[in-house]
């Protein structure tokens, strides 16, 4: 009873969706079927044609993103993909896309032994982006740079295709549909087992992501739990983080008032000629200069 009273207590990590995103694009079957999906014209790609090149870790800035994948057909390097999994718009979204490509094409041509500094015109894939966006915001189907930042005036553009939809019929339309449960789910039940077993039974009836949920059901619900939830941690740091700075305040308040309160009484006992100027900064711990300023004596 007491491990059961434990399992219902586990929260869902803040990330949740983005986890099974990434889970789910890990395997190259997936990623293949989603390209497919982007390009249908492609009728030539085998999943062999498809190498998954998402960026983990960099060393100087730590750039990483969802998934990136570089396809092959014809003999030939076609496309770069970059796909980025949003539960919450940004407007930085383009932007990330641009860091990104960046990084991904720099790895390229270290890894193809090419330079961008000989005279020779250097092979690249051609970019493609995505945003699979789950959310309920209403946002265009095509996002660009140089619209977002400089109302279409920039000699550098970019431009990020949006995946919004919903449905049995693709991939990403099963993983936005998955989302969209939990979402539901989560306004029902908080972060709580409860939202997980329900987002799994009823996006398996409905047939969001029903394969790979039966798989992987077990990961999943491990992945969409944990005993201390990241965004609880945070929440209880930055609690006491404004609690230590609300109890230093006071106590710098306090030391100022006492400090203040110090500084009048000795200024007093010099006015009435009781004690010196000289011995009341001494009292206070204080120069002459400092305490007649404080007290609005004159040295």
């Amino acid at each position: 009873m007491g491990n059961e009273a434990a399992d219902e207590n586990r929260t869902v990590r803040r990330k949740a969706k983005d986890s099974v995103f990434t889970v789910l694009f890990q395997d190259v079957n997936n990623v293949y079927e989603l390209y497919k999906e982007l390009h249908p014209e492609d009728v030539d790609v085998t999943v062999d044609d498809i190498r998954v090149e998402t960026l983990e870790t960099v060393l100087i800035n730590d750039i990483y993103n969802d998934l990136g994948f570089i396809v092959n057909s014809g003999g030939k390097v076609r496309y770069v993909i970059l796909v980025e999994a949003q539960s919450r718009w940004t407007d930085n979204i383009t932007l990330r896309m641009l860091l990104y490509i960046t990084e991904t094409y720099h790895r390229y041509l270290k890894e193809t032994e090419q330079s961008e500094h000989v005279e020779k015109k250097v092979l690249l894939p051609k970019p493609d982006m995505y945003v699979v966006y789950t959310g309920s915001k209403n946002v265009s189907d095509e996002v660009s740079f140089s619209q977002t930042y400089f109302d279409g005036d920039s000699p550098l553009d970019l431009k990020v295709k949006v995946l919004k939809n919903s449905g049995k019929d693709t991939l990403h339309g099963q993983y936005i549909g998955f989302s969209r449960v939990y979402d539901e789910q989560r306004k029902l039940y908080g972060n709580k087992l409860e939202c997980i077993r329900e987002t799994i039974r009823i996006c398996i009836e409905k047939g969001y992501l029903t394969e790979f949920l039966g798989i992987h059901k077990q990961e999943v619900t491990t992945m969409l739990s944990e005993l201390f939830d990241e965004q609880a941690q945070r929440n209880q740091y930055d609690i006491a983080i404004k609690r230590e700075s609300r109890t230093q305040g006071i106590a710098e308040g306090m030391e100022k008032g006492m400090e203040k309160g110090m500084v009048q009484t000795l200024a007093d006992l010099v006015r009435k000629g009781i004690i010196t100027i000289k011995q009341a900064s001494e009292q206070a711990k204080m120069s002459v200069e400092e305490f007649s300023a404080k007290s609005g004596l004159s040295a």
